[in-house]
């Protein structure tokens, strides 16, 4: 008759919810350390994604960097090699003037006195005077031009340069300075 008494099953009503409780007790120790776990986790991998992302846009600035200065040493050296041109054509063109000159003076030597009296700065004198002064004048500003359309040209294609250096599409970059535009 023991089964009957109600302490007894009072006894194992209670065991029962302390069992219960317990477990409960315990299970919700075993999910907040796993929740603890798997935050950690989350945690780490989110910062390795951003450390593996600072890197990666670490290395990228570098590359635009290193780049961006061989464009910019690329643009000086085309920048000299056209100023030596034009100094070079310059230098052609003095010597062409002077020819001239002397060709003029020859045929002035060998023409009538009247002619070798005239002077090139008379707007009335002799025609070759005025041909030389204006093919000299002419020459003067075209070598000028020249200088200055060599000098935006290289800026221009340097500018270009850095521009495709920069944008991340390394497959657009690569076709365009080929010339592949379409």
């Amino acid at each position: 008759m023991m089964f009957l008494d109600p302490r007894v099953w009072l006894a194992v009503v209670l065991a029962l919810a302390l069992s219960y409780g317990a477990g409960r007790i315990q299970q919700h120790g075993i999910d907040a350390r796993a929740f603890a776990a798997e935050r950690t986790k989350a945690a780490l991998d989110a910062a390795r994604v951003q450390i593996k992302a600072t890197d990666e846009a670490r290395i990228e600035e570098q590359r635009r960097t290193k780049e961006i200065s061989e464009i910019a040493d690329e643009a000086t050296q085309q920048v000299a090699v056209a100023r030596a041109d034009a100094r070079a054509a310059g230098n052609a063109a003095d010597r062409l003037r002077e020819r001239v000159s002397q060709l003029v003076a020859a045929s002035r030597a060998a023409g009538d006195s009247a002619a070798a009296g005239a002077s090139a700065r008379q707007p009335g004198g002799d025609p070759l005077d005025v041909l030389v002064d204006v093919l000299r004048r002419t020459d003067g500003a075209a070598g000028q031009l020249g200088e200055y359309a060599d000098n935006l040209r290289s800026a221009g294609l340097a500018c270009e340069r850095a521009y495709d250096a920069l944008m991340p599409n390394a497959l657009a970059r690569d076709g365009r300075q080929r010339g592949d535009d379409g």
